[in-house]
């Protein structure tokens, strides 16, 4: 029992308690936590050194004490412990610095702090400010009373009972309301009462007491406290020691013994970095391992043994890289973060040692991801450290080093500008005379270098120079690392110099280089390094003056360097490949296999330096494969380039996919791969390595710096392949990468000029493909401009040289224009001289400047032009080995010279060397090499001029032979295959040789070539310009000569409107197709409809384009043609199908009958060695001879009928000039026969005397039109035995030539006692083929529609007002529900109609472009309706045309046989006949021969319905005929009745 005593004082001791408790749950806990959040901003707002940080510490980590008091949560307590240990370290640095001892803080850290301290008036005093109010409300929250009463029991308590059995918990309750009556009043004698309590309790309490440890912490806290208040280290010191034996007691078993391994591990862990015993390391990592093992989750010590833990396993993996410890660390990294708040003030530097590892595990397996997170991480460092941190220079720094790493990998400009932005406000920092300035200037420069060298921006480099010199004054005579600021500009400089060629930038760095070698000792550990740059200035030195002291010197230097890297240090193989590389300099100086045995030797020890996995083996193997490759080309064995093959193939396995060095190793390997494709011409290997190019330029994705190179490699590579193969795709794909890379140079970038001449190079072999002038003119332009890029003394301005004058001989070829020949000698003659023996490309020079000389022989006849050829070509043969890829291309050359030696001599002998040599240069090449053609044809020629010189048959054989080599070279360009097919069929057709029809087959078919589907209308039309005229008809005579008649024809149709016949093919039904093969049938069609839309594009080209322009071109004129090469090939497909064997090709003579089933066809051939008619009928092929009339006699009469259609009609008779030139015509045609003697009757009485009377057109005309009764109309009469008739038969005209200007449908004898005509005979039409006569489209069954387009007047002609009439006429025949008027219509509304149109008549203007005849047109209210135009309709409907129009069926007089009118489009875009002017018409007329026409038409269909199909459109000519015979019978001039014309059914 207790006593009463005993019994009040445990009633006392119990109410107090129950007080404090009470207490403790009123306290307004938000309000303390608010004031520690508070209190956290405004210290991270005070950075180091700030002056207020200490105050905003020790606020800190008094609110978290009180914080701890009341919710016992250590952590508060730790951090508090935290934060008050920062103040006591600022202190010591005070103290130090009022000793005058070192300290971090450079002097100028005092500006720093008043800036801070001025912003720290407005956001860090407010923060401040807001935590203090916080705190003072909670503080006041508390009940006074409460705690007075708790206080006066508990002292009570402890004065009646001593010793009370609760005594120790009293005094601990004393001591806790003490201190929560000191927060509330902040009264310090409160606070030390309450220390002493707790002191007193502590010692009464048994150190086996479970309220022991409550005791102690809460001593800890309140000597914490104390201190923050009275600053007394004292306080803080004792509350450590406490804090400790609180831990002892708190701590189980497993946290001692884990805090002791934790320890043991640390020390091992400092020994090993004294010893370097791997062991201690070792045995540190296993007790880190353990001792955290132990470890509860969340106990404090967790954090930093983990960042001990990996620290030490770096530490291992810088040893022995194991990738698992590396792994391992990064993990431990991010647990740290894990563990670590957000606030927390070390948050920075745990964020930063994940970066570096992560950069570590980058650098080792080129993973992008590490990368990244590292940048990242440094990213989000850096925010958590102010402007004014004392670390914020350092994690600027590592920011910058991370993105300066990330840009080295993907080469993207913004991490580049972000790195040298961190390093310029690292820099600001670190102002004058802070210790660090020193170590950002030079990084800083470094950066800019780096971005000269991307963007060669002139002012990085200066700058970069400005802060090396900057640099180099804070470190004056004799600061020890003087040197390293002598070595930096000394590079800087000669970098410069590499851009500007000053030799003052070179003289400085080699004189900066001497100082620092000079003030080095020759003891330091960078002396070796040092060497190397001197040496390798002196090597640059060396390249430019080629003074000889410079190379022995750099020699003497890289052996030096060697020297002090023995065995096994690690530089040792970099020095190896110094100096290997500057006796592979010396060998090609002096040829001393010496040298290139030594620098092998040197760079074999590298490699056995760097075994695998060693990270630097790659950059060995390939230097070694390079050396390697430098001795075949001396020696040509192939060990040593299969050997070179294979260490760059074993470079190539040493990087996985990711790793930043497999661009570099894949580049290598596909360059040597190129060289064995040069040597073996094994075409495995030229793809494979093209295929590596291509993964290479995938690993340098825009904007990478290296992109321009490989995007030039692969370019070369394709070049190579086409060369051999002339896929055409290989060139266009190398002029787009080199496009591509041009764009990536600007001006003022060195390597632009090489951009310039490797795009001009391609271009020009464009242009040799497709003769596009453009091309050539571009060529000329881009290598102008690479040479004005390469002054003197620049060492590739003979390259540039070289290639200028290639492209300017290339359009001497071309003009003949003398100016380009003279500049090519001139600049052919200075790049020699800019190559002086042993110059390896010396031999080019020779070759080319003896080409030129060759040609201007050939134009002046300067014999020592000739022989001065022949020596250079000699000489330059001399210099190449037989092996050698360029011999065969020299020998061409000097067989050219000796055959124009044997043209001028005509010694037998110089033709035999030249034969000789043409053979040898053939032997050279492979079976199907496009120089083949090139080759074969020159010999051709040399043959052929040694035939006619001996008139020995042999040399004739030999040369056809040779011709039809070179025809049948399937890899060289069309163009030049063409020109040599033209020369074998000329010359074998003047020698009657027996291969002459088959030069002229052969030129046929390569007439789709030259215009392929794949061009612009416009292109086709000018590559069919290329001499293509008259083929077809010499062809056609040579057959006809052989009796081969049915191949007349069929050489006629394949050789003549070719432009017209690939149109028909794109628009060819293919129903029959589609039942056998449907998906090869859709594949045709949706191939045909892409051809057909790409051939209306505009690609026209000037020099003013943009590049971007140019390129897009470009890249859609090789879209096409790839859809052109996969036409053809389709179409082979198909010609492999059971019955499709002649699918689309040009038809046969047995095809060709079909035309003739409803009436015959004639076909006119005029060739130079005669003229002929072939009558095409379904029994075969007829000739007929038209012996009366020759080639020139043609000619007269068409120029004839000009004279009669040109003057003026309101003037009927001639001009005196006008009647002299048809007198002069008219006495050339000879007296052939006598009806021709009486046809001139009439006429030679006006032109043969002086007369008052004029002379007539009409007299013309009758003796035109009588010359082609009897020479051509009256033999096909009666070959056919026509009668006449009233019912006349249909006889369809297939003129060629100039026939096709001739109105041989009006052809006749009107005289005034004696009239026969054709007309007499048979209703005419014309067709420009006999093909378009077969069309088998069916006409759409659509409701029938004519439109009529008329123009009374157009703007800017003459108007035409009858054409109202015309109108009028119309609706009068044409029932009116199927009529659509079309009154000033303009080009939209006209083509609107088309597609739906039946018949479209046309009243209007019509112009014939001679220029472009693509661009003939009718003229309509807005504008011209062009060929072009008319041809992008699709006119399902569409049955005949009616083109009441001038020149409707005027054919342009350079491709006559090509039919290219606006008659001829109707017809081929689809219309069945059209009805056109073969010159300008009367207005007046025209409404009379509609009217009569559409008479006649309609006749039969007096009502249309809107189901009609319409008139039988198949009676259009004959309705003409009719019309025209009533407008004939008005007596009008011939001039107004002739011109209207039929074609088609």
């Amino acid at each position: 029992m207790l006593s009463e005593d005993e019994e009040e004082s445990s009633q006392m001791y119990h109410l107090a308690n129950a007080i404090l408790e009470e207490y403790k749950k009123a306290a307004p806990l938000s309000d303390l936590d608010t004031a520690v959040y508070l209190f956290r901003a405004a210290l991270n707002l005070r950075p180091a050194p700030h002056p207020l940080r200490s105050d905003s510490l020790k606020d800190l980590a008094g609110a978290l004490v009180t914080r701890f008091s009341l919710t016992n949560q250590l952590q508060d307590l730790d951090e508090a412990f935290f934060w008050d240990g920062e103040v006591v370290r600022q202190w010591h640095k005070v103290s130090m610095r009022r000793r005058g001892q070192s300290v971090r803080r450079d002097i100028s850290a005092e500006s720093d702090v008043t800036v801070v301290a001025d912003s720290d008036n407005t956001k860090a005093s407010e923060l401040n400010e807001l935590a203090k109010s916080s705190l003072a409300n909670f503080n006041k929250s508390a009940q006074l009373s409460s705690l007075d009463t708790a206080i006066m029991l508990h002292r009570e308590v402890l004065r009646r009972s001593s010793p009370h059995p609760r005594r120790v918990i009293s005094l601990g309750s004393l001591a806790e309301a003490l201190y929560a009556r000191f927060c509330g009043t902040d009264d310090m004698t409160q606070l030390d009462e309450a220390i002493s309590v707790l002191r007193e309790a502590i010692e009464a309490c048994p150190e086996s007491d479970a309220h022991r440890a409550e005791l102690l912490s809460k001593l800890c806290a309140a000597l914490v406290t104390r201190f923050n208040k009275t600053s007394q280290f004292l306080d803080l010191r004792d509350a450590l020691g406490l804090l400790g034996d609180f831990r002892q007691l708190t701590e189980n078993d497993d946290v001692r013994e884990a805090s002791q391994l934790l320890s043991v591990a640390t020390n091992l862990s400092e020994q090993f970095y004294q010893s370097g015993q791997i062991t201690e390391l070792e045995t540190a990592i296993s007790f880190f391992r353990r001792g955290i093992a132990l470890l509860p989750v969340d106990h404090h010590n967790r954090l930093s043994a983990y960042d001990n833990l990996a620290n030490a396993l770096i530490e291992r993996f810088n040893q022995s890289a194991q990738r698992e410890d590396l792994d391992k660390a990064i993990s431990l990294n991010r647990d740290v973060l894990d563990l670590q708040p957000t606030f927390h003030p070390e948050r920075y530097i745990s964020l930063s040692n994940l970066a570096n590892t992560l950069m570590r595990r980058f650098k080792q397996s080129g993973q992008r991801e590490d990368l990244d997170e590292a940048v990242s991480s440094r990213q989000q460092a850096l925010k958590l450290v102010l402007t004014c941190h004392h670390d914020r220079p350092g994690c600027l720094n590592n920011l910058a080093i991370a993105l300066m790493t990330r840009f080295d990998q993907l080469g993207q400009p913004k991490d580049l500008n972000e790195a040298i932005s961190s390093h310029r406000a690292a820099l600001e920092l670190q102002p004058e005379p802070h210790p660090d300035r020193l170590g950002f200037l030079n990084i800083l420069a470094n950066a800019l270098m780096i971005r000269f060298d991307q963007s060669s921006q002139r002012e990085d480099l200066d700058e970069a120079i400005s802060f090396h010199r900057a640099a180099l004054q804070l470190q004056p005579e004799p600061h020890p690392n003087r040197f390293g600021s002598l070595n930096n500009i000394a590079i800087a400089l000669m970098t410069r110099f590499d851009q500007s060629g000053q030799c003052e930038d070179l003289n400085e760095a080699i004189s900066f280089h001497r100082a620092a070698f000079k003030v080095q000792a020759a003891t330091h550990p960078d002396r070796s390094g040092s060497l190397n740059h001197f040496a390798s200035a002196l090597k640059t030195r060396f390249d430019q003056l080629g003074q000889r002291v410079d190379l022995d010197e750099a020699l003497s230097l890289y052996r030096e360097a060697l020297a002090l890297r023995p065995v096994p240090h690690p530089d040792r193989p970099e020095c190896l490949n110094n100096l290997a590389i500057a006796l592979m300099i010396q060998f090609d100086q002096s040829g001393q296999r010496e040298d290139l045995d030594e620098a092998i030797s040197f760079h074999r020890a590298a490699l056995e330096l760097r075994p695998g996995p060693h990270p630097d083996r790659v950059s060995s193997l390939n230097n070694l494969a390079s050396a390697l490759k430098t001795q075949f080309d001396q020696l040509g064995q192939c060990a040593d380039l299969d050997e070179a093959l294979s260490l760059h193939q074993e470079a190539l396995k040493l990087v996985p996919a990711s790793h930043p060095d497999r661009f570099g190793c894949l580049n290598n390997l596909a360059i040597a791969l190129m060289t064995r494709f040069d040597q073996t011409g094994q075409y495995k290997d030229m793809d494979e390595a093209i295929s590596f190019h291509r993964e290479a330029l995938k690993l340098r994705p825009a904007p990478h710096p290296d992109r321009s190179m490989s995007l030039n490699n692969l370019a070369i590579a394709l070049i190579t392949r086409f060369q051999e193969s002339g896929q055409h795709e290989d060139l266009d794909e190398a002029i787009s990468f080199h496009r591509d890379a041009l764009e990536l140079f600007p001006p003022s970038h060195p390597d632009r000029s090489t951009s310039l001449n490797n795009l001009a190079t391609a271009i020009i072999l464009r242009f040799d493909q497709t003769g596009q002038r453009e091309d050539l003119d571009e060529a000329i332009s881009f290598h102008r401009e690479a040479l004005k890029l390469r002054p003197v003394p620049h060492p590739g301005r003979s390259g540039c040289l070289n290639n200028l004058a290639g492209a300017l001989m290339t359009r001497f070829d071309q003009s003949g224009y003398h100016g380009d020949l003279d500049e090519t000698i001139l600049l052919h003659q200075e790049a020699l001289e800019l190559r002086p023996a042993p110059h390896p490309r010396r031999f080019v020079s020779l070759s080319n400047l003896a080409g030129a000389l060759n040609s201007r022989f050939n134009q002046s006849g300067q014999r020592n032009d000739l022989d001065e050829a022949i020596s250079m070509h000699q000489t330059a043969l001399e210099l190449l080995p037989a092996s050698h890829p360029y011999r065969s291309g020299s020998l061409n050359n000097f067989a050219m010279a000796l055959t124009t030696r044997f043209d001028e001599s005509g010694q037998r002998e110089h033709l035999d060397d030249a034969v000789n040599v043409y053979n040898e240069c053939l032997d050279t090449l492979v079976s199907g090499h496009p120089n083949v053609c090139v080759t074969s044809g020159n010999l051709a020629s040399t043959l052929k001029n040694a035939y006619f010189h001996t008139h020995e048959s042999e040399y004739l054989d030999k040369a056809m032979a040779a011709y039809r080599a070179a025809v049948t070279c399937e890899a060289a360009p069309p163009s030049e295959r063409f020109r040599l097919a033209k020369l074998w069929a000329r010359y074998a057709d003047d020698s009657s040789h027996e291969s002459t029809l088959d030069a002229y087959q052969a030129a046929i078919e390569l007439l789709p070539r030259l215009a392929m589907l794949s061009l612009d209308l416009q292109s086709r039309h000018q590559a069919l310009t290329s001499g293509s005229d008259g083929l077809a008809r010499d062809a056609a005579a040579c057959a006809i000569r052989s009796g081969q008649y049915e191949k007349a024809i069929e050489l006629l149709e394949a050789g003549r409107a070719v432009f017209w016949s690939q149109a028909l093919q794109l628009r060819t039904p293919i129903m029959d197709l589609r039942d056998v093969a449907p998906e090869l049938e859709e594949k045709l069609r949706s191939l045909s409809i892409a051809l057909e839309k790409g051939s209306l594009r505009d690609a026209s080209r000037n020099l003013s384009d943009t590049s971007q322009k140019v390129i897009s071109m470009e890249q859609e004129a090789s879209h096409f043609r790839r859809l052109n090469d996969e036409w053809l090939a389709t179409l082979e497909q198909v010609r492999q199908l059971d019955g499709f064997r002649d699918f689309l090709r040009p038809s046969r003579s047995t095809m060709l009958q079909v035309a003739a089933a409803n009436g015959p066809v004639v076909i006119l051939n005029s060739s130079k060695t005669g003229c002929a008619a072939l009558i095409l009928t379904l029994t075969g092929v007829q000739h007929v001879p038209l012996s009366d009339l020759s080639f020139t006699e043609v000619a007269i009469l068409v120029q004839l009928i000009r004279c009669a259609i040109a003057h003026d009609r309101r003037d009927p008779s001639l001009s005196e000039s006008s009647r002299a030139h048809v007198e002069g015509l008219v006495r050339q045609m000879p007296f052939i026969s006598d009806s021709l003697q009486v046809l001139r009757l009439p006429l030679e009485r006006h032109v043969g005397r002086v007369s008052a009377i004029s002379a007539e057109p009409d007299d013309i005309f009758r003796y035109v039109l009588g010359v082609l009764w009897v020479s051509v109309v009256e033999p096909v009469i009666q070959w056919l035995d026509l009668k006449k008739s009233d019912v006349l038969p249909r006889l369809k005209w297939c003129p060629t030539g100039l026939f096709a200007f001739l109105p041989i449908h009006s052809a006749g004898v009107y005289l005034t006692n004696m009239t026969e005509c054709t007309s007499d005979y048979f209703v005419s039409s014309y067709t420009p083929t006999i093909r378009s006569l077969l069309s088998n489209t069916p006409l759409s069954t659509d409701s029938f529609k004519i439109m009529v387009a008329i123009q009374p007047d157009t703007p800017g002609q003459r108007s035409l007002p009858c054409t109202l009439d015309e109108l009028r006429n119309i609706e009068i025949r044409v029932p009116g529900k199927g009529l659509v008027k079309l009154v000033r219509g303009s080009v939209k509304e006209v083509l609107s109609h088309l597609p739906e149109t039946s018949i479209a008549h046309f009243a209007c203007h019509g112009l014939q472009n001679t220029e472009n005849p693509l661009e003939s047109a009718l003229l309509l209210q807005d504008g011209q309706l062009t060929v072009s135009h008319i041809m992008q309709q699709s006119m399902p409907n569409a049955s005949l045309a009616f083109l009441s129009a001038c020149e409707t069926a005027m054919g342009d007089e350079n491709l006559p046989d090509e039919a290219i009118h606006l008659g001829a489009t109707l017809l081929f875009a689809g219309f069945r006949g059209v009805v056109a002017t073969m010159w300008s018409i009367a207005d007046a007329d025209a409404p009379k021969v509609a009217d009569t026409f559409y008479e006649i038409l309609f006749k039969q269909a007096s009502s249309i319905s809107a189901d009609s199909s319409g008139p039988d459109v198949t009676q259009a000519p004959r309705a003409l005929h009719l019309a025209v015979a009533k407008l004939r019978s008005e007596n009008v001039s011939f001039v107004r009745w002739v011109p209207f014309i039929h074609l088609g059914l």
